[in-house]
């Protein structure tokens, strides 16, 4: 008989590392999979009813020219109009669950999965339940977020201002997480960390 599946949600801020933490656990683990939830959307940004959606409800402006999405302008304006952030959550969140959730029913089934881990930026504002266990929190400060922000995506002031401004702060994900993962030094730090952690799951075990 498998060993029972623990489910783990795991979040963070814009730049704070939720993708190289993801990364390491699966390193460390082989038994550890991972839904990544910008993976999925960025899948849905191809899909034809997707695009169908947000051009009708955007007009001609979304369109990059060849029949898809302009990310870069949708972007901007999901940041500067709350109904157009409301609208693509309202397109995005559901399907994204969907994924997540058949993913997960799948690796259900699966003996050499031990750990389920949903890497999910909007865990915590959207209210993302599927039944996991524990949240997990990636976390930095905020001048740490905004110089990989600058250094990493070449945005301007303006820009990285109005995307932090967009997502809860890390102070208030702090309050939320059930275990957080501090990543201001080298990625050692952070595999250490999640080591600990691995091994504290299996100590319980």
């Amino acid at each position: 008989m498998r060993t029972t599946l623990t489910t783990l949600g795991l979040t963070g801020g814009i730049a704070t590392g939720k993708s190289t933490c993801c990364a390491i656990l699966r390193d460390l683990s082989p038994g550890v999979v991972v839904f990544d939830a910008d993976a999925s959307v960025a899948q849905l940004y191809s899909d034809s009813q997707v695009i169908a959606e947000i051009g009708s409800y955007f007009g001609p402006e979304v369109d990059n020219g060849e029949g898809g999405i302009n990310k870069a302008w949708l972007r901007t304006k999901a940041f500067s109009e709350p109904d157009s952030k409301k609208f693509l959550e309202q397109i995005f969140h559901p399907r994204v669950r969907k994924e997540c959730l058949a993913l997960l029913e799948r690796e259900a089934k699966n003996p050499a999965t031990r750990l389920f881990v949903a890497d999910i930026p909007l865990l915590f504002e959207s209210g993302f339940d599927f039944g996991q266990s524990a949240n997990l929190l990636v976390a930095t400060s905020r001048k740490t977020q905004i110089d990989r922000l600058k250094n990493r995506n070449d945005w301007g002031d303006n820009t990285v201002e109005a995307v932090l401004s967009s997502q809860m702060s890390i102070d208030a994900k702090l309050a939320l997480a059930d275990m957080v993962f501090w990543n201001e030094g080298p990625e050692r730090m952070l595999r250490n960390q999640c080591r600990r952690f691995l091994q504290s799951l299996t100590d319980e075990q």
